[in-house]
């Protein structure tokens, strides 16, 4: 039997040796059982709450391929700490013909579901109770008024004074009492930004050693302005004139993916004193700047709430999830010179945002919402007519479909499995017990939707029907992107707001089309030398075949040719 290798630490304070020391007893494991090991896959300082782990995933994409029969871990809290993450996935592994083993599991056996269930919960509470001990830990340290860890602008971390105790870095509260002073006098946070980049001045970021988001230590408007309600961002920070809060915010971590928190700001916070070692800011100072939020703050907010509710009424279907941004382009164009995101600076042209907030990028260049969208859909679709492209899109369609593998005794077995059960869920909608639950419904989609891939997986392709079709599917899909770039409006009904979420959900699907076709990387939009134009650029990935409806079609999602290049 083939078997695939596991392991995973939680965090970046355990060894690196801990990933070869588990895949040793792994490996032992496998060779007690007969097994061969034909994959090793494996996740570092990533937490087992959350399904988002890379070497996690290839694992269970490996497993649908049917690469191996067979996962092999040190226990199965290597694989989950998440019960609900470790009951589905173990329902799909067992329909994929894929066993589990562990020092505590092996799904082989008979009760392994019972036996999963238990050291499941287990699991998940030692994760949770991890959490929960470290919050008593902070408490207590900020109920002795002990440094509770971070990093505040200003401030020489307790680890790093040589006092055990938060010092004042009197460089940085120079510049801190400088912001403050500026934004007292009428600068906004965007202008206090852009002359902070254009001198240099350090920013708050630029001492840390950042391995993830922003790494060019420049200033952006967010750091300054932030949240009053909050309490984030450098003029809303209370320990600028000595008043230290902890517990402030809450954050709920998702059940089904602990790597997915939402902040719940508190009526009151768990702890609060003033400590005057800590003040930066003068009273007088402190309380200016307030007084210029809070006139700004009334200036513009019966506009923005306004626009909030707006936003939210489109923007949000009858279940209350949210629904796709509104453009073709959101999100999807990046500048070349910082790599941040183009966004929308006055609504109806792109800018690159480091820009926009502070003068952070030298890429100054705007450019209409209208022009960009038009040029890219002109060059996909020049791309997707070249004859070279389709002549290599048929070769590769060809080569899947001759290769592609045969159904096993296996597949066969489903297939007839889920015939059963859609005529059982179908007899049961009939006798009318749909309207008492929801879930046979949506049980009955599921299965329907797998028998049609196992089913039309295991006949026999007709390649030369198939092909032809590659070249005016493509051509279609971009003829839906030529309807799909003039803006929306926004309904001024609740009938009309039905058809718009409709209208908004078109959309995604063309923006998915670009995404599928030109792979995970962002438009990146150029200033040349002149600073005058913007060149986009983006290129056709690699071919990838996926089969999509049971087979019955062929999508390519890219091909390999030279980038593509021009200017707006």
């Amino acid at each position: 039997m083939r078997a695939a290798l596991y392991a995973r630490f939680s965090t970046d304070k355990q060894r690196e040796a801990s990933i070869t020391d588990q895949l040793r007893v792994a490996g032992r494991l496998a060779a007690e059982h007969g097994f061969e090991v034909v994959a090793t896959f494996s996740d570092a300082a990533i937490s087992g709450g959350t399904q988002s782990r890379p070497g996690y995933q290839q694992l269970l994409k490996a497993a649908r391929e049917r690469d191996f029969e067979a996962i092999v871990v040190e226990d199965s809290s290597r694989l989950w700490r998440n019960n609900a993450e470790q009951q589905q996935r173990l329902a799909e592994l067992h329909d994929l013909g894929v066993s589990v083993i562990g020092r505590d599991l092996d799904t082989r056996a008979e009760g392994s579901h019972f036996v999963s269930g238990i050291f499941g919960a287990a699991n998940e509470h030692f994760r949770r109770e991890i959490g929960r001990k470290t919050y008593r830990g902070q408490e207590g340290n900020a109920i002795a008024h002990r440094s509770t860890g971070g990093r505040a602008f200003g401030y020489i971390p307790a680890c790093d004074s040589g006092t055990s105790q938060v010092e004042i870095n009197q460089e940085e509260a120079a510049i801190v009492r400088r912001i403050f002073q500026m934004y007292a006098d009428g600068a906004s946070p965007r202008t206090i930004a852009g002359r902070f980049n254009i001198e240099g001045v350090p920013s708050p970021g630029s001492s840390w050693d950042r391995k993830k988001r922003r790494t060019d230590r420049k200033w952006l408007a967010s750091a300054i302005h932030g949240d009053p309600k909050r309490g984030s961002g450098i003029l809303n920070n209370p320990r600028y004139v000595g008043r230290v809060i902890w517990g402030r915010m809450k954050w709920n971590r998702s059940y089904r993916d602990s790597a997915k928190r939402t902040p719940q700001l508190l009526a009151k916070p768990a702890q609060e004193y003033q400590d005057e070692r800590l003040r930066i800011v003068p009273q007088e100072l402190w309380a200016a700047v307030r007084t210029r939020q809070e006139m700004r703050s009334a200036e513009i907010g019966v506009r923005i709430k306004d626009g909030r509710k707006r936003h939210a009424a489109e923007r949000t279907n009858s279940s209350g999830a949210g629904v796709p941004p509104r453009y073709l382009l959101s999100g999807l164009l990046h500048c070349g010179l910082c790599e941040a995101s183009f966004v929308l600076s006055n609504g109806s042209r792109y800018q690159c945002a480091s820009h926009v907030n502070g003068r952070a990028c030298n890429n100054r260049i705007s450019v209409k919402r209208e022009l960009v969208q038009k040029r890219i859909v002109d060059s996909i679709r020049e791309d997707l007519t070249d004859p070279d492209t389709i002549a290599e899109v048929e070769k590769m369609v060809r080569h899947a479909i001759r290769n592609k593998p045969r159904s096993t005794e296996k597949d066969k077995q489903r297939i007839e499995q889920l015939r059963r059960e859609v005529a059982n869920l179908t007899d049961a909608i009939a006798q009318g017990l749909l309207r008492t639950s929801g879930s046979i419904a949506q049980r009955l989609v599921a299965a329907e939707s797998e028998l049609q891939r196992m089913d039309s997986a295991a006949k026999p392709a007709k390649v030369t029907q198939l092909v032809p079709n590659v070249r005016e599917r493509f051509l279609a899909l971009v003829d839906r992107l030529d309807s799909l770039i003039a803006p929306r409006q926004s309904p001024k009904t609740a009938d009309r707001r039905a058809d718009h979420v409709a209208e908004l959900g078109r959309v995604e699907g063309a923006r998915a089309a670009i995404t599928n076709n030109y792979g995970p990387r962002p438009i990146s939009l150029m200033p040349d030398e002149s600073g005058k134009f913007l060149w986009a650029e983006f290129g056709l990935e690699p071919l990838a075949l996926r089969a999509v409806s049971g087979g019955s079609e062929i999508m390519v999602a890219g091909v390999g040719f030279e980038p593509t290049t021009f200017g707006l």
